[in-house]
């Protein structure tokens, strides 16, 4: 049995560290839930765990942690394509739905360039993120169940750094959407960029001259069947 700490702050990353908590390999012993809390926890693990698990964490882990513990993260894209943040929204927007979750190292140097541990399919079909982060869920639990299977004996392989490329996180202010983007892109894009920032990410919005946004929080794509 292995003892590990858990740090998440998402729903869809609660559900995934009780999944791994029932597998009796792991022994989850602190789990932290926000950044204040890993800030003021962190130096207090010592040895009481081997490995420290990051799902759909957003802060930067410093060297004194890498160092000291095994840290491993889920990252929803088949890196090393889609690095860096946002990768869920900035994937669904251009159109990809079969991909892979990645279990990586995580390294203290550049975001999302760690050893790749483990990966699984992952598809990001849906209406919105509800049903994609049950996807994610479940693709993230096999992915983390058979490493700790083997942790032991698990392997890992390097990156390719002159492939795949890295992506910006998004900002609030790039939800917004206009008819011209609707004329250009079509249905099937708006339908995209719509449902990948339902919540809880920042809506997509349609804003006025004078500042009024309408918020878009669901939608549904009906192609015509007649093609």
């Amino acid at each position: 049995m292995v003892n590990i700490a858990v740090c998440y702050y998402r729903d869809w990353g609660r559900e995934i560290c009780e999944n791994v908590e029932r597998f009796a390999e792991v022994n989850v012993v602190e789990k932290i839930t926000s950044h204040e809390e890993y800030k003021a926890k962190i130096d207090t693990l010592g040895d009481r765990v081997t490995i420290i698990l990051f799902v759909g964490w957003s802060w930067f882990v410093s060297s004194a942690v890498t160092s000291k513990y095994l840290c491993i993260g889920i990252h929803p894209s088949a890196l090393p394509e889609y690095r860096g943040g946002s990768p869920i929204q900035n994937q669904i927007i251009n159109g990809v739905v079969d991909t892979k979750i990645t279990l990586m190292v995580l390294s203290d140097k550049e975001v999302d360039t760690g050893e790749i541990l483990e990966q699984e399919p992952v598809s990001f079909a849906g209406d919105n993120l509800d049903f994609v982060f049950k996807h994610i869920i479940d693709s993230s639990t096999k992915a983390l169940i058979r490493f700790f299977y083997k942790y032991l004996n698990y392997d890992c392989r390097e990156q390719r750094l002159d492939e795949g490329f890295t992506c910006p996180r998004r900002k609030p202010s790039d939800s917004k959407i206009t008819f011209e983007m609707v004329r250009e892109k079509g249905l099937e894009w708006t339908y995209n960029f719509v449902r990948s920032l339902t919540d809880p990410y920042p809506n997509a919005y349609f804003e006025d001259e004078e500042g009024n946004k309408l918020l878009l929080t669901g939608i549904k794509y009906i192609p015509n069947s007649n093609k």
